[in-house]
């Protein structure tokens, strides 16, 4: 007997910690099968994709750039300015590869549409979830999965992917500029650019886009199962809002490092 209750201990909390990420990746597996589907892109449905594309996207730009410019003089200034120093200027494309390009892009942007429209997500899914509007769409005939949650989920999966290369470039740009204004001794911007495409390889071009993709999909498919998921939890959203939160910041992370570990 004491066997048994230490194994079915055990095996609660297994169960307990795997049952919502199992649910995150079902939720994610039935927004791709349902994106293929013609009959889900009502009228309703891309009039909310358009609608968190320009929350995710085109209202995120400002911010990505001067998030950019920001990573880019702390950065890619150090890096040409040291190793330029160092009389090490061959390893500024490898460096900033392997730093900017792979691991710190991607995870910035995923934290910037956590904290902007994954937050305005987690409020309104919430409001929907824990108020009579999610049972009144049901009885209207109204898939709220096609509604709340497909779109959300590809509008930041293209914006996710969209930001990460525009916060490379503005980094690379603005932190050539530092240097250059600083009057570093360095190549001009094409060469430098150059020198950077150049380092990067075929893993690299394939793992910008896709780390784009999955960390803004990852992030709303959490933010969207925090908000459906639990009921009890969308009535309160003092609790929903830092959960959500949280778990996406989490879920950034460990997109982040599966990916960097594959490629």
């Amino acid at each position: 007997m004491p066997a048994r209750r230490v194994l079915a201990a055990t095996g609660e909390a297994v169960i307990g910690a795997l049952r919502w990420p199992c649910f995150v990746a079902a939720l994610s597996f039935a927004v791709g099968r349902a994106a293929l589907a013609p009959a889900t892109w009502r009228r309703p449905v891309r009039q909310e994709f358009v609608r968190m594309m320009r929350i995710a996207g085109t209202r995120a730009v400002a911010g990505t750039l001067a998030a950019a410019v920001l990573v880019g003089i702390a950065m890619v200034f150090q890096a040409l300015y040291w190793l330029g120093a160092a009389g090490q200027d061959q390893l500024v494309g490898t460096v900033l590869t392997g730093v900017l390009v792979r691991e710190v892009a991607p995870v910035v942007v995923g934290l910037m549409l956590a904290g902007r429209a994954g937050t305005l997500t987690l409020v309104e899914l919430g409001t929907v979830r824990g108020s009579e509007r999610y049972a009144v769409l049901r009885a209207s005939g109204i898939d709220p999965f096609l509604l709340l949650v497909v779109p959300r989920v590809l509008a930041f999966a293209l914006a996710g992917v969209t930001l990460t290369i525009l916060f490379v470039a503005g980094a690379l740009v603005s932190g050539w500029t530092a240097s250059y204004a600083w009057g570093s001794r360095n190549v001009g911007l094409l060469g430098f650019l150059d020198d950077v495409l150049r380092a990067m390889g075929p893993n690299d071009f394939a793992l910008l886009p896709l780390k784009g993709v999955l960390i803004g999909g990852v992030v709303a498919a959490i933010c969207c199962a925090a908000a459906l998921g639990a009921p009890w939890l969308a009535a309160t959203p003092i609790r929903l809002i830092p959960r959500g939160f949280a778990y996406a910041i989490l879920g950034t992370f460990l997109v982040s490092g599966l990916v960097s570990a594959v490629l």
